[in-house]
């Protein structure tokens, strides 16, 4: 799942109200996309891909480390 739909889809847990075991799940599922984004940047690095190609998925990445931060950032009432 890429990092943009966890991250929408954990403001909306937000506004309605998000228990531990579903925070647990999207930062898991937001830990898995960059590192697979990680990959594919390594891979595109490697084929001298455009410039483009490597910003966009750089900027996906500091996406899901930004909204990891959220979640590491919650607190528990």
């Amino acid at each position: 799942m890429s990092c943009s739909s966890v991250k929408h889809r954990f403001e909306e847990q937000m506004k309605n109200g998000i228990d531990f075991q579903k925070a647990m799940e999207m930062y898991q599922d937001v830990e898995g996309s960059i590192a697979a984004h990680r990959t594919e940047l390594t891979e595109l690095q490697k084929m001298n891909a455009s410039q483009s190609e490597i910003d966009h998925l750089k900027e996906h990445i500091k996406e899901g480390e930004s909204l990891l931060q959220k979640i590491k950032a919650m607190k528990l009432h």
